[in-house]
């Protein structure tokens, strides 16, 4: 199954209007956005390359509520590589309530678009963490898994680990007080 131009056109329109709708619903003094820029690249087990550099990836986070961020990333393969690999990735991810604290530790769940020979999708699961080391700026380490069906020969299942640096757009309060529960 090949994706047409027009409907990638389709897909990208309805992937700014959501983010601008979710920008415009969130437009209060307790903003929770972040984008980060990593290091980042695909290791296949046994067959391929053993990395393909994937750098840099960018990528824009919304918190959600309780301990739930919204995360989109793109990458596209470092000029000179031996594979094309362009990455589109929406994921959700799961903080357990430790948002506030300096060491954030996250699961997430999410799905991919790659583009190498051919436009394919992947299912993601992953780890992650956050260390703030400001109030605006932390490292953030990232392993994800990206699935993809054996059936599918033009991209196999692999590792995706990441590693960058995160700002967020509003200073983070790591001393709450009691009525901003």
């Amino acid at each position: 199954m090949f994706i047409t131009p027009k409907d990638m056109r389709t897909t990208v329109i309805i992937i700014f209007l959501l983010a601008f709708t979710i920008h415009i619903k969130s437009q209060n003094i307790q903003q929770k956005w972040t984008a980060g820029i990593s290091l980042a690249g695909a290791k296949y087990t046994y067959i391929g390359p053993p990395l393909v550099e994937v750098s840099p990836r960018l990528n824009i986070s919304r918190y959600i509520f309780k301990g739930l961020t919204l995360d989109m990333g793109f990458a596209k393969d470092v000029i000179g590589d031996t594979q094309t690999y362009t990455t589109f990735d929406g994921s959700l991810r799961f903080d357990f309530g430790q948002s506030n604290y300096n060491v954030v530790p996250y699961i997430l769940i999410g799905v991919s678009s790659l583009k190498g020979k051919v436009i394919t999708g992947t299912m993601n699961l992953g780890v992650g963490n956050t260390f703030w080391l400001s109030l605006k700026y932390g490292l953030n380490f990232q392993l994800i898994y990206k699935y993809s069906k054996d059936i599918i020969q033009s991209q196999r299942s692999h590792l995706y680990p990441s590693l960058g640096l995160v700002y967020s757009f509003s200073a983070r309060n790591l001393n709450p007080r009691v009525w901003q529960d």
